[in-house]
């Protein structure tokens, strides 16, 4: 009982601007010389005068700019005055703008991976089954995963709501002993089972062992005829670095602006560290002028994907590219984060994005 009342508090306080400020500050405030240490000399930590300002800025900056505490670091707020550090649309307010911008009733949908897929079919491209915890592991529950598996012995699993890579891993039927086994690792917490997306040679050559994806956000303003018209902001390409599957961000990947018009990567990549990369530390592939297959494609599946969602004027659309099928969804993302299209060149983008949402 207390836990389903601390959630439902939780789904209506979680886009206020003071609530995730509060709550950032709570949950990182032993943390913070641990994460100035990330991005500070040993000199320049044992000097205490320095400390104690530089702790004061970055609270002052949390709170009057919702800059979490990486970010400070990422967007380089230290020593900018307060007009560079208002322009960045940080992760303490940036969740304030999705309810200017999309209707409530359609946030389950695109947070739900499984209802995402199902809404989205035709643009996956591939299998997927959803197994929730709550739900009782039937006849019919037991005869869906066993045709999946026979179909896709090795999958990938991800939990229903889960974002930033949190929880993705590969699995194999090969590894549990029976099917009420492989069925029950699943069901203790419920998640996605995925057909294993084969990698089109073209961006595998970035970063084989991670399945390389683009982050595509779209808004959609009215036009000049007063008709919906569709704008990508800042897409990025989205890569994973040494032995990990994982691509995200948020999870040690490289992300790098694609030009919307022609789909060339114009800048070099960067990580969440504030690590710049002219070429994939691990392949040596350059960043900067690479070309995205089809790009074309990509447009169209995402202007598409937009407008099939009425009251839903901005979203993330990831997209991965396929062997055998070209370019396909792999997730949608309708409170997506924005700190990758800022941090690789520390441009803020809260001007534009206001822009836009005036013409919503």
């Amino acid at each position: 009982m207390f836990r389903k009342l601390r959630r439902k508090i939780y789904y209506k306080i979680r886009f206020q601007n003071w609530y995730r400020k509060y709550n950032y500050r709570r949950r990182k405030k032993g943390q913070i010389d641990e994460i100035i240490a990330r991005y500070k000399t040993p000199e320049e930590m044992a000097d205490r005068k320095y400390m104690r300002a530089l702790r004061r800025d970055m609270n002052h900056c949390l709170q009057k700019f919702g800059s979490y505490y990486d970010e400070y670091f990422n967007f380089g707020y230290e020593g900018q005055d307060d007009a560079y550090r208002d322009s960045f649309i940080t992760e303490g307010i940036r969740l304030s703008y999705y309810p200017r911008m999309n209707d409530p009733k359609n946030t389950n949908m695109l947070e739900n991976k499984y209802l995402t897929y199902k809404k989205f079919r035709d643009m996956f491209k591939r299998d997927m089954i959803c197994i929730r915890h709550r739900d009782e592991v039937t006849e019919e529950t037991m005869a869906s995963f066993r045709e999946f598996t026979d179909k896709h012995p090795d999958y990938i699993v991800k939990p229903i709501y889960a974002a930033f890579g949190k929880g993705v891993h590969f699995d194999s039927i090969k590894n549990y002993e029976t099917l009420e086994q492989a069925v029950e690792a699943v069901h203790e917490k419920g998640a996605v089972l995925e057909e294993i997306i084969q990698q089109g040679a073209e961006m595998g050559v970035i970063h084989p062992e991670s399945v390389n994806t683009l982050r595509v956000p779209t808004a959609v303003i009215k036009g000049e005829n007063g008709e919906p018209e569709v704008r990508l902001f800042n897409p990025t390409l989205r890569v994973g670095q040494h032995h990990s599957i994982v691509d995200n961000f948020s999870a040690g990947g490289i992300s790098a602006l694609i030009d919307p018009e022609t789909g060339v990567i114009f800048t070099d990549g960067a990580d969440k560290k504030g690590h710049t990369f002219e070429c994939h530390p691990d392949t040596g592939v350059r960043f900067k002028g690479f070309q995205i297959p089809h790009w074309d494609q990509v447009v169209e599946m995402v202007t598409t994907a937009a407008l099939m969602v009425p009251g839903n004027h901005y979203c993330g659309w990831d997209l991965a590219y396929t062997a055998d099928r070209g370019w396909c969804m792999v997730e949608a993302n309708c409170t997506a984060q924005m700190g990758g299209m800022q941090l690789v060149t520390k441009t803020g983008r809260k001007a534009e994005l206001e822009a836009l949402i005036a013409k919503m």
